[in-house]
């Protein structure tokens, strides 16, 4: 095999030698500059190639040569048994197409991993959660959300009373709502709102049922919360907010990384929105209870109607000011695509009758 220059050093001082090598059988020669020694291939150590870096051979006792003749680096690696990879990634990141194309992939690889592989891990998670510590959430988010937003409840006893026993009727009928609970609260900052916690506490404000013309339109709010509970969506929320604890959570079982998200959902229920598959989901939860239970899916559509009204209105009155007033549809987003939705649905069922 020809022989290639290459830098020497010797491991006892820095300096460099320019010698020859050549590959004789089974051993490396390096001559020059009053050195002239034979090394086993098999003693040897290549560095990886890394761009046009000199690639180095380590050699027995210390010494080092460099070499720019990428040839002869891979012709000694054949014959050494190694390097395929090695070669490979080397001549992956010195094509410019090869890069975009790794570029590219990995791009696809990040998108779809945070499209579809964090909920699913999301989902996993939150269903193989120990009751008891969906519990400590729950509890732990109430009393936060008490501090932060809630102030006690001025409904009338009797009308508390006859909303818990509806409750209590809608939850014997709904697989997944078992113990479930509902709480009265009031907000000035929140309005006319409905949250859904993680262990099944499901809050309804005094503005909402105040705003709610009858019961009907009330179970519809519940039957959409109580789908939030079914489907587990507030844990999910937050899991997917928090990707690194939740890899972490579903690969090792880590309760701790999971609790530790407790300070985070009374936030995210109150400031951020549920993605649409999650409201999808509540929605159809809700039709398909009001369906059940004979109750006019137009008591769902008008509701929210008069909730974006509110809103709206609010909007306007408030514009500039910096007031913080929210209401159901602020979490809640696309109000008139889901109201066309509930329309179409109860026009569909209008047609099978």
């Amino acid at each position: 095999m020809n022989e290639v220059t290459a830098g020497y050093y010797d491991g006892v001082v820095s300096m460099r030698h320019d010698v020859r090598l050549s590959i004789e059988g089974t051993a490396l020669r390096v001559r020059g500059d009053g050195t002239d020694a034979l090394y086993p291939l098999e003693q040897l150590r290549v560095s990886t190639g890394v761009g046009s870096v000199r690639r180095r051979i380590r050699l027995p006792g210390g010494g080092a040569c460099e070499v720019d003749d990428e040839s002869f680096v891979t012709a000694l690696e054949r014959l050494q048994g190694k390097g395929t990879v090695s070669r490979l990634i080397h001549r992956w990141e010195k094509s410019i197409p090869l890069v975009l194309t790794a570029l590219v992939l990995t791009t696809l690889g990040v998108t779809l991993f945070m499209k579809f592989g964090i909920p699913a891990l999301a989902r996993k998670v939150a269903f193989t959660l120990p009751a008891d510590v969906q519990s400590s959430l729950g509890k732990d988010s109430l009393a936060m959300l008490d501090r932060m937003v809630f102030t006690p409840s001025g409904l009338p006893p009797e009308r508390r009373a006859g909303l818990t026993a509806l409750f209590k009727r809608m939850t014997s009928t709904l697989p997944g709502t078992a113990g479930c609970r509902l709480e009265f609260r009031s907000s000035r900052s929140l309005g006319a709102n409905a949250l859904a916690l993680p262990s099944g506490i499901v809050i309804i404000t005094d503005d909402l049922v105040k705003l709610a013309r009858n019961d009907d339109e009330i179970a519809a709010v519940l039957a959409h919360e109580l789908g939030h509970v079914q489907g587990r969506h507030a844990l999910r929320q937050v899991l997917q907010n928090s990707a690194a604890t939740l890899v972490i959570a579903s690969l090792t079982g880590d309760i701790v990384s999971i609790t530790s998200l407790s300070a985070t959902i009374p936030t995210t229920l109150v400031n951020a929105s549920f993605s649409r598959d999650f409201e999808r989901e509540a929605d159809n939860a809700a039709i398909a209870y009001m369906r059940r239970e004979n109750i006019p899916l137009r008591s769902y559509a008008d509701i929210l109607s008069r909730l974006q009204a509110q809103i709206d209105a609010r909007r306007g009155e408030t514009s500039g000011n910096g007031d913080k007033f929210r209401n159901y549809l602020s979490t809640h987003p696309d109000t008139a695509e889901r109201i066309r939705m509930i329309t179409a649905q109860e026009n569909i069922g209008k047609e099978k009758r």
